[in-house]
């Protein structure tokens, strides 16, 4: 490589910013784009054309996070046999080579690398290598976090890579982590508390000594107690808890080191996108998502008529539905498919034998919204996929371009590959949409490296015959389990909201803007731009590590602040905890989750505190726990 080399017809090579052991990154000029700087890092793999490969689908991973304080990857170019990303180029140092800090500006900068953390693990991505030579500061105080996955070498040859045990730096490596277990995002936490520390105290938590040793210290000692962290102390420590369940999240860690940095706004970007898409897709389908509140008990199937929830309708209708629905036959035959929103089963539209075939498969139901049902595939190259359908009401015309299957409307959504395939299923009339999904379930693979899924429209597709020959033969099939009194289940989120709840936000209007399937979503809108919605989901019982801890009338209440973005705050409230069904032995809950949104000028507390004094009459509303 020479300066003025030019890199797929494109980049020319400037100048020389580093090399390490499996690549070099040069400064270069965009020639597309007036020249624009760029860094450039060319991979080495010794013609592993496995390497190339996974540079190439980390460099597509990493170039959909979009944050201040990330480095943006912008490209990847296959060049005379080699692989190079191109990425932001940081007029900056390594944070490594700035020397210790003030107070001050150590929590500025560790509020503005939480945040870009958080980013990054919302895109379902894991750093697995934060430390100070990671982290580019500029001249006017900006910090960005580099070097995940394809330029993890670069700056530091100590690192420990997939070919031995492990994968990060000693004195920045968690504890877990250190003793062989598996990567988390709460390993990056640590990471980043030990990133801070060294910031502060000049070493790692550790001290300075050989690899060998800092990993022994890991395991088998404590954090050295900080010298110079002063009010940073309290929650770097807490970042560096040997237990991960007792660190707390970046949003904490955003939210607190910005109010010692006296930047309330230090570490906010774009709202990240959070996990499961699916469920993502559907709720803006619905409409704009505000308040959430979820509820979530797997141990309530049941064969129950809900059908008196709003009034005197029929049973089996809803009075929002019926308001708003065309009186046509076409919606008479949509909703008698549906039949009583409340009992109608998703699970019975998944084709567990085809999906078998794929690979391992189970039924999942305590995990998700009330009106969807799951199935977590396992493939026999490790890989865990999850299948889900969704139950939706809607008022959308099918997208174009679309097709018929069994006298459905199926339309094809491939447009977020890799990361999701969908089916849409438009039931005649308009008023019902089944969606059929399928996603990377990395939470449940068994190995560091999350393996690749070639097709996953196969796993979206997979229960598609089954579920048009079932929505075209007749009613959907009824849950078959008897309720848990007082489930959620058989309970209206606009009926819960309805008084006393709803006169705690002012200016807003008591009608809800949006009424969900089985009314277990809804969500209203205040005359300043206030947005809140509730949603019913099943899910694992919240704890300390998820936010403040109330109790309302007897029930668990946990404020988990800016959860979903900056500018919002959400809290859930506990109903019921039980084993799940599905017979795994796991815990879940039946969480009611209230998500307030409002403009960027409302301090998350304040929202936070409003949020809390709708939940707590909400709760007086719900049945008294056994």
């Amino acid at each position: 490589m020479h300066t003025g080399q030019m890199v797929g017809d494109r980049y020319r090579l400037q100048e020389r910013l580093g090399s390490g052991g499996h690549g070099e990154v040069w400064r270069a000029a965009d020639l597309k784009l007036h020249e624009r700087p760029v860094a450039l890092k060319r991979t080495r793999y010794d013609g592993d054309a496995g390497g190339a490969d996974r540079v190439r689908r980390e460099a597509q991973t990493l170039a959909r996070i979009n944050h201040p304080h990330v480095v943006s990857v912008h490209d990847v170019v296959d060049d005379d046999g080699e692989v190079w990303v191109v990425m932001e180029y940081v007029a900056g140092r390594p944070l490594s080579d700035v020397g210790r800090l003030s107070v001050g500006e150590a929590a500025r900068y560790g509020a503005q690398l939480a945040g870009g953390l958080e980013a990054v693990h919302a895109h379902r991505v894991l750093h697995r290598d934060v430390k100070p030579a990671n982290v580019l500061v500029t001249g006017d105080g900006f910090a960005k976090l580099a070097d995940f996955g394809i330029s993890r070498p670069l700056h530091n040859e100590e690192t420990v890579t997939a070919t031995g045990a492990l994968t990060g730096t000693p004195g920045y490596l968690a504890p877990e982590v250190a003793k062989g277990g598996r990567f988390t995002e709460t390993a990056d936490v640590w990471s980043l508390g030990a990133t801070l520390y060294y910031t502060l105290e000049g070493t790692t938590p550790f001290g300075d000594d050989n690899p060998h040793a800092l990993l022994w210290k890991t395991v088998s000692e404590e954090v050295r107690p900080p010298k110079r962290a002063g009010a940073m102390a309290p929650v770097v420590l807490r970042m560096l808890a040997k237990k991960p369940g007792d660190r707390p999240r970046l949003a904490q860690v955003r939210q607190e080191l910005a109010a010692l940095a006296g930047d309330p706004t230090a570490g906010v970007g774009p709202e990240p996108a959070r996990r499961p898409l699916r469920r993502g897709r559907a709720l803006a389908a619905a409409g704009v998502a505000v308040v959430l509140v979820a509820a979530a008990s797997s141990a309530v199937w049941f064969s129950l008529d809900r059908g008196q929830a709003r009034g005197d309708e029929a049973p089996g209708t809803n009075s929002v539905d019926a308001a708003a629905a065309p009186a046509d036959q076409g919606t008479t035959t949509s909703a008698a498919t549906i039949g009583d929103q409340a009992t109608a089963d998703p699970c019975a539209l998944h084709d567990v034998e085809a999906l078998g075939a794929l690979g391992q498969a189970r039924i999942r139901t305590d995990d998700g919204d009330l009106n969807t049902c799951d199935v977590v595939v396992m493939t026999d190259d490790g890989a865990a996929v999850a299948a889900g359908v969704s139950l939706l009401r809607n008022t959308d015309e099918p997208a174009e371009p679309n097709r018929q299957v069994n006298g459905i409307t199926v339309v094809d959504d491939e447009s977020d590959l890799p990361e999701e395939c969908s089916r849409e299923l438009y039931l005649p009339g308009g008023r019902y949409t089944i969606l059929l999904d399928a996603w990377p379930e990395p939470w449940a693979n068994t190995s560091l490296d999350e393996p690749e899924v070639d097709d996953l429209c196969a796993f979206a597709e997979a229960s598609l015959d089954r579920a048009t020959t079932l929505l075209n033969g007749g009613q959907l099939p009824r849950r078959e389990r008897d309720p848990v009194p007082g489930s959620l289940y058989t309970q209206s989120a606009c009926d819960l909201l309805a008084g006393e709840p709803l006169e705690q936000l002012p200016g807003v209007d008591p009608d809800p803007a949006f009424v969900g399937f089985a009314e277990w979503d809804c969500r209203w809108e205040t005359d300043d731009g206030k947005e809140l919605r509730v949603l019913f989901r099943n899910g694992e019982p919240p704890s300390d590590d998820d936010g403040r801890r109330h109790v309302f009338s007897g029930h668990e209440v946990f404020d988990e602040g800016a959860l979903l973005s900056a500018s919002s705050c959400v809290v859930e409230v506990v109903n019921r905890v039980t084993v799940s069904p599905d017979g795994d032995g796991d815990i879940v809950a039946e969480l009611i989750r209230f998500h307030l949104q409002a403009g960027s000028d409302v301090p998350v507390e304040e929202l936070c505190d409003l949020t809390l004094d709708i939940a707590e009459p909400v709760a007086a509303r719900l049945p008294a726990l056994s």
